[in-house]
């Protein structure tokens, strides 16, 4: 599980010392399985003005470790949405103690974030270029208001929208398509074809969650998924016309996108030769 070798090499103007006598550090790849709430943060990604997940996990980690890390995510999730499967990888000279790492580093996290599961990963692992899937929830709850303990996490909707017509357009995702019209203004670069592995909705009490996985999917994608397709359900936008912003439409043509506090990054899969050992 070492990526390479790192060697203390003399300082410049001595005498190199025999091979046998330097000091070689393995380094591991090591991953984090994270889970946090989103309202405190300003996303996963470290910023220079506001606090991101990324910042007080690398605090927590060289707190623990004695020495700063820098992390990847498998997802740079946006301000105020949510993970319940975040994956982040780091490298460090040497084994660490999985254990360790879960109650060592959580106990220097804040409440809002938490270390699922620690372990070593994979020659060559990269929390987000290894990932082959990831899946998303957006959560929904009819009605006017949700429960004190339900509403950081659910959109309310109206109890009148029309659920076959958002499971039609649902369906109508799977495959490989053009998401322009779904992602964040100015934020695209690169191609922005996408393609979904599964995508539906799931009644869970009187809650409705729309589930969808995929190899990646562009900024904001999913919340203005979810937002358009509330728009078919409330009788705005036509299943057609749903099935044309796959075409590549530009980002005006689409939907609204629906507020941050609904989404959650559930899980992140990699291939069995690259997947972390937990």
């Amino acid at each position: 599980m070492t990526t390479d070798l790192v060697s203390l090499t003399p300082r410049p103007g001595r005498e190199r010392e025999p091979a046998s006598l330097d000091l070689f550090l393995a380094v591991v790849i090591h991953a984090l399985r994270l889970a946090y709430l989103g309202a405190p943060f300003a996303g996963w990604q470290r910023q220079a003005n506001a606090l991101a997940v990324q910042e007080v996990v690398e605090a927590a980690l060289a707190a623990h470790l004695g020495s700063p890390v820098s992390t990847v995510g498998a997802s740079r999730t946006d301000a105020g949405v949510h993970a319940r499967g975040q994956v982040a990888s780091f490298r460090w000279p040497g084994d660490l103690e999985p254990g360790g790492l879960v109650h060592g580093v959580g106990a220097r996290l804040p409440p809002s974030v938490r270390v699922l599961a620690a372990g070593p990963a994979p020659d060559g692992f990269h929390a987000r270029r290894s990932a082959a899937a990831k899946t998303y929830c957006y959560r929904c709850r009819p009605g006017r208001f949700a429960p004190p303990e339900r509403a950081p996490w659910v959109l309310p909707v109206r109890s009148d929208l029309d659920h076959a017509a958002i499971a039609a357009a649902t369906a109508l995702l799977p495959g490989r398509h053009d998401f322009a019209a779904f992602a964040l203004a100015g934020r695209v670069a690169g191609p922005t074809d996408r393609e979904i592995f599964g995508a539906a909705w799931e009644r869970r009490g009187t809650e409705w969650w729309l589930r969808i996985t995929g190899e990646g999917f562009l900024r904001g994608m999913v919340r203005a998924l979810a937002g358009t397709l509330l728009e078919v359900g409330a009788g705005r936008l036509a299943i057609s016309a749903f099935r044309a912003l796959l075409d590549g439409r530009p980002r005006a043509a689409g939907g609204p996108t629906a507020p941050a506090h609904g989404l959650t990054l559930e899980r992140v899969d990699y291939p069995a030769g690259l997947a972390p050992l937990w």
